[in-house]
């Protein structure tokens, strides 16, 4: 929510107007709707799409193993989920309850409820639970197994959710994104468990008029809006595409025509040329991404064709989550992650099903990858198992991508320049460099305080990363917390933060629109790879702040320059990923000493022409909503009059600190750029 005040200075009269025009006509709708809720759907039918293609016997044995596995879970009434672990909620759920604090909403009208109430609840636990996108895992495993007992509570599990949750009523109907994607997820389950018996006609019906008071619903509140337009409004069209894709009846091919044509214009409004999403965060890259994808298996199902143009920017998305990922299809958290899905991954399920929840990571999407490799024959690494449930084979260029993903090849530097992402690789060494502008046009949304921030890798292993989200609506000091310019690898000036963040605590997704980047210039030299750009987020205390990076033989350099007047107080931090320790060398002076060890061992230098205090500490690092951890921070701290430059130099133990000195080049080198 941003704030009145915000709204009314960043937008023109003609956008105000047209919004308050967009609104009440929404109103107007909502109030035409509500008869038709509560009437038959008269002459709609659901209809066979061919969504999935599966062939049950070729899936393999570890994918069985895992859907079983979470199946046999959700048999006994216990629900798995990546940040919460596995919880006994019994059947039926309660579906109105955050199970984390045990409070609960009220069964009243969706419009009276508040959903954020700053009592230690999280609306997205009920939320998650009544997506219902465990039906479809219950669904393959009747197919896997054969036996019915899979089936028969897939369909007590739906039908107790509809006659517990009456449309419009209680916390579940809140939000016009949370009905969309439990339709899908409905949709989906019946596409699984087509053909019907005779004897499950009743139930058919009843979970038909469901659908069709989900498609009402979503098309009386849309979550469009002139200021702004996120994943929220994506979830409602595809959610209303995949609605009349699956319904017969009058109305519905008129509708099928106007959401397709809409979700194909929403990619090129939603995402920049070079594939990335507009909203600064790579979690919400790989949701939008799979709403995109769901769209084309829907087109695909129906028997209908994409325009050319959908295809290659969804075929762009994929490539850039590609270009992130490490050998095992890891991508960095950068901005918010919520682990949103359309269709939860196998990727998810196996780590639901055997990874201790702190070890579990919401982006690893190998699966994710090879289901849009084998989809658009693309070259994006990855497994293929859950692309197996599609009818999709790996092409011969998408299986030698996937051999090949251990080994990146050459030196090279990868730019997504529309996403303020740039990427360079070299021998041991690669570095993913955010120079990535505030998401969403500038209004914020799910961007962090994470310009010139980096993700480092050595030998395929993260050594610096990202401190990941959290949490959102729970603990609103936390949400803020993980949003911090402190809670990235960069450079924080006087303790001011780079974008405004709100102290309100009902502004948990605003952010101010102080941080300008440039854009990120790469440079490849025969003996070095060098990435540079800067930010605008201190101009208030008259500096500004820019980064170069570079790899070289010998290891990793930063170099921070701050340019402006007056004195300041700087404070560098650089985040350790899980597995690695500090062993503080020398904490104090001009030059700053210390060793990294991990999986491997490395030595870091940090030095300047002003007296420098190095720290460490306990920093909270998420990598799957919901849960967090801590890791080890080293904070690099002093005070200079601009400008200043201070030097980071990390090489391997190998080296020694006089080839060290040596892999950055010269504070002013004029490397033409």
């Amino acid at each position: 929510m941003r704030p009145i005040r915000s709204l009314l200075q960043s937008e023109s009269p003609l956008n105000l107007t047209r919004e308050a025009l967009w609104r009440a006509r929404k109103w107007w709708r909502r109030s035409l709707v509500q008869a038709a809720l509560q009437g038959d759907a008269c002459g709609i039918h659901l209809r066979r799409v061919g969504y999935y293609r599966a062939d049950p016997q070729s899936c393999s044995p570890q994918s069985r193993h895992t859907i079983l596995g979470i199946s046999d879970l959700l048999l006994e009434g216990r629900f798995p989920f990546l940040g919460y672990g596995t919880v006994a909620l019994g059947i039926p759920p309660n579906w109105n309850c955050d199970f984390v604090s045990g409070k609960f909403w009220q069964q009243v009208p969706a419009s009276r409820i508040q959903i954020i109430r700053h009592d230690g609840s999280d609306v997205k636990a009920p939320w998650e639970l009544s997506r219902l996108q465990f039906l479809p895992v219950l669904a393959k495993a009747h197919l896997l197994s054969g036996e019915e007992r899979y089936r028969d509570t897939a369909e007590t599990l739906l039908s107790l959710w509809i006659d517990q949750n009456p449309v419009g009523i209680g916390v579940n109907w809140t939000m016009a994104m949370e009905a969309a994607l439990r339709a899908i997820s409905i949709c989906l389950l019946m596409d699984l468990l087509w053909p019907f018996r005779p004897d499950e006609r009743l139930w058919v019906a009843k979970v038909t008029r469901s659908l069709w008071q989900h498609l009402l619903y979503i098309e009386a509140h849309l979550e469009f809006s002139h200021f702004a337009r996120s994943n929220h409004y994506l979830s409602n069209l595809l959610g209303l595409f995949c609605l009349s894709t699956f319904l017969n009846g009058p109305g519905m091919e008129r509708r099928r025509r106007r959401y397709q044509r809409r979700i194909e214009e929403e990619i090129f409004h939603q995402t920049y040329a070079d594939g990335g999403d507009y909203e600064a965060s790579t979690g919400y890259h790989v949701l939008v991404t799979q709403m995109f994808t769901c769209a084309l298996l829907l087109l695909r199902g129906a028997g209908v064709a994409p325009s050319t143009a959908f295809t290659a920017r969804l075929r762009e998305m994929y490539k850039f989550a590609a270009a992130l990922a490490d050998a095992e299809g890891r991508i960095p958290h950068v901005g918010d992650c919520d682990d949103g899905r359309v269709e939860v991954l196998l990727d998810d399920l196996e780590q639901m099903l055997g990874v201790p929840v702190t070890e579990r990571d919401s982006l690893a999407i190998s699966n994710f990858l090879g289901t849009g490799a084998a989809l658009l024959d693309g070259d994006f690494g990855g497994r293929f198992e859950d692309a197996a449930w599609y009818g999709l084979a790996p092409s011969r260029r998408a299986e030698k991508s996937a051999a090949k993903a251990a080994g990146r090849g050459p030196a090279n530097t990868i730019l997504f320049p529309q996403s303020g992402v740039a990427i360079a690789r070299l021998k041991a060494w690669e570095v993913i460099f955010f120079a990535i502008p505030n998401g969403a046009k500038g209004k914020g949304s799910h961007t962090h305080n994470d310009k010139l921030s980096f993700v480092l890798r050595l030998n395929g292993q993260e050594l610096l990363g990202d401190s990941g989200t959290g949490v959102y609506t729970r603990d609103w000091a936390a949400r803020n917390g993980f949003r911090a310019t402190a809670a990235h690898n960069t450079l924080v000036i006087d303790g001011v933060e780079q974008n405004r963040i709100s102290s309100h605590r009902d502004h948990l997704f605003f952010l101010g629109n102080e941080a300008a980047v440039t854009s990120v210039q790469c440079k490849q030299m025969p003996d070095r790879l060098v990435l540079r750009a800067s930010h605008s987020g201190y101009s208030a205390l008259q500096v500004t702040h820019a980064r170069r990076l570079e790899l070289s033989d010998t290891g990793f350099a930063i170099e921070d320059t701050v340019e402006g007047i007056g004195g300041h107080d700087f404070e560098l931090n650089l985040h350790l990923s899980p597995g690695w320790n500090v062993e503080t060398q020398r904490s104090s002076g001009k030059v700053l000493t210390c060793r990294l060890v991990g999986p491997s061992s490395v030595w870091m230098e940090v030095s300047a022409a002003v007296p420098l205090q190095l720290d460490t500490r306990l920093a909270p690092i998420s990598r799957s909503y919901g849960s967090s951890f801590l890791a080890t921070c080293l904070c690099v701290r002093g005070r200079a009059t601009a400008p200043l430059t201070i030097l980071t130099q990390i090489t391997c133990s190998g080296e020694s600190k006089d080839s060290a000195s040596k892999s950055l080049l010269p504070v002013g080198d004029p490397v033409p750029w």
